[in-house]
């Protein structure tokens, strides 16, 4: 049985990335001062450029007549189409690929609930799986979600305060007493506050715990990294952690979707279950 894997552009995948199952990216659209791009790496400088400035950046959700005719060709070319959403509760873009899906007999969305390198980390388990002949449901993609702890820093909270992805109260008072506010994605599939912490010290302590309480006294070898910055600086948090716990961290690009919405001043990591 010939199958394939769309995703939307939020989730990011490696360049030696190499599976046998062909995987597909519809592009989320995104709007710099009144013009539109699509989420590429193409113009990321683009972007970069205007969140420098502080100019108005906006997100969009994927071209409808794109979605409709990548469905259209992939349902009559595969058996199987799995499509790998961005959580529902922080785009509509789950609720797009649905109303276009029904359509098809062939094509099922999952929505992920969550985003950026949670979902590529949900990915390689979702294509790990599919090789091995497996059919997939929305429960395995929990199942891949449970599997992995993400956890994002935000040192400036104004991208996600004009996103309205985090409460102003909570954008307030981080500018006042300089509050970091450590992030995660809930089971739900929302953001949610997870920490809060005031120097780079206390974040690692933070950060550190968190990843104990998930792995637990086991094999630290089990388990792989990935990890996406918003500038290079924030690697030394990123190789810090990972070499407490004897990892090799895997980097992604946060995209120029994501950028809109968390700036530059942010790093994140997944902690994964490694597949056997």
């Amino acid at each position: 049985m010939r199958s394939a894997v769309v995703i939307d552009s939020t989730t990011k995948l490696s360049k030696d990335y190499a599976p046998t199952v062909d995987i597909y990216t519809i592009p989320v659209r995104v709007y710099a001062d009144g013009k539109e791009y699509r989420d590429s790496d193409e113009f990321l400088d683009v972007i970069m450029e205007t969140i420098k400035e502080g100019k108005n950046l906006e997100t969009s959700l994927p071209s409808p007549n794109e979605v409709e005719s990548l469905f259209d060709d992939l349902s009559e070319k595969y058996d199987k189409v799995y499509v790998l959403s961005v959580s529902s509760l922080l785009s509509g873009t789950y609720s797009l690929f649905t109303t276009v899906a029904n359509k098809y007999e062939n094509i099922i969305v999952f929505d992920s609930k969550s985003v950026s390198i949670q979902n590529t980390y949900i990915l390689e388990r979702m294509i790990s799986d599919i090789e091995l002949g497996k059919n997939i449901e929305q429960n395995d993609i929990i199942s891949y979600r449970d599997d992995s702890l993400f956890l994002i820093v935000i040192f400036d909270t104004t991208r996600l305060e004009r996103s309205g992805r985090v409460g102003k109260v909570l954008s307030l008072v981080s500018k006042m007493v300089h509050i970091k506010p450590i992030l995660t994605i809930a089971r739900t599939g929302e953001i949610e506050l997870t920490g809060k912490a005031v120097s780079k010290k206390k974040i690692f302590e933070i950060l550190t715990e968190k990843i104990y309480k998930f792995t637990g006294e086991k094999d630290k070898s089990s388990f792989e990294m990935l990890a996406a910055v918003g500038k290079d600086e924030y690697k030394e948090c990123v190789y810090d952690i990972a070499k407490m716990n004897g990892w090799k961290p895997s980097f992604f690009g946060l995209g120029t979707a994501i950028l809109t919405h968390v700036g530059t001043e942010v790093f994140g990591i997944v902690i994964g279950r490694k597949v056997k």
